[in-house]
């Protein structure tokens, strides 16, 4: 299993508190990577089902770039000044996804869509929402802080017989406690822990009911 590596990198860029981050004309120096929670269940996976795969997250208009992607009023679509994901946020997803989906203890194994092996089921995703929402802040913003929305419409089934044993969308919501990217950034781990919390119980609900039809042939 190989893990696509997201390297933190750039020079340090101070973020002072005046001013809005929307009207920010710094040139781009800072890169970010999302860090969520570490994942904590109440008992382990009663069974373990067979390997997972992954596919890289399909990105919704505009989100396929390491650009921190905003929307203004008006639904106007807009990016962050001096301001990057370390990777495009297709590929920030789906670290955190598998990452996550290791961690429940649900699957054997969970891999990467770069992974040369055959797995017993595919998770799709497509990136719909992943950004933060200064539409309820004002017309322009005005150094008022966002709401992160993540917003994934997610496709589970087997590999073998292409069987489609759930199709549901996972969320997540969080607002920025302040109008800084440290704070931004902190909205967006949140916003996704909830959406892969709601991934988890959608999937561990699909493996349930596979498990109980099996049982009844």
């Amino acid at each position: 299993m190989r893990r696509r590596p997201l390297i933190l990198a750039g020079t340090c860029l101070v973020l002072t508190a005046c001013g809005s981050l929307l009207e920010s004309t710094l040139p781009a120096s800072q890169a970010y990577i999302l860090r969520l929670p570490a994942h904590t269940t109440s008992a382990p996976a009663a069974t373990v089902a067979g390997s997972l795969l992954v596919q890289r997250p399909e990105a919704g208009p505009g989100l396929a770039s390491e650009k921190i992607a905003l929307l203004r009023s008006g639904q106007r679509f807009d990016f962050y000044a001096a301001s990057l994901w370390a990777a495009p946020a297709p590929d920030l997803v789906e670290s955190v996804v598998v990452d996550r989906l290791r961690e429940t203890g649900m699957f054997s194994a969970v891999f990467d869509d770069s992974s040369p092996y055959a797995p017993a089921y595919n998770l799709r995703c497509g990136m719909r929402r992943f950004e933060a929402d200064y539409t309820s802040a004002g017309r322009d913003g005005g150094g008022k802080a966002p709401t992160v929305h993540v917003a994934l419409d997610c496709t589970f089934g087997r590999h073998r017989d292409r069987a489609l044993l759930a199709s549901f969308t996972a969320e997540g919501s969080a607002p920025a406690a302040e109008d800084r990217l440290s704070a931004v950034i902190t909205g967006f781990e949140a916003a996704t822990s909830t959406a892969l919390a709601e991934m988890e119980r959608q999937i561990a609900s699909a493996l349930g009911a596979e498990r109980s039809a099996a049982g009844t042939h």
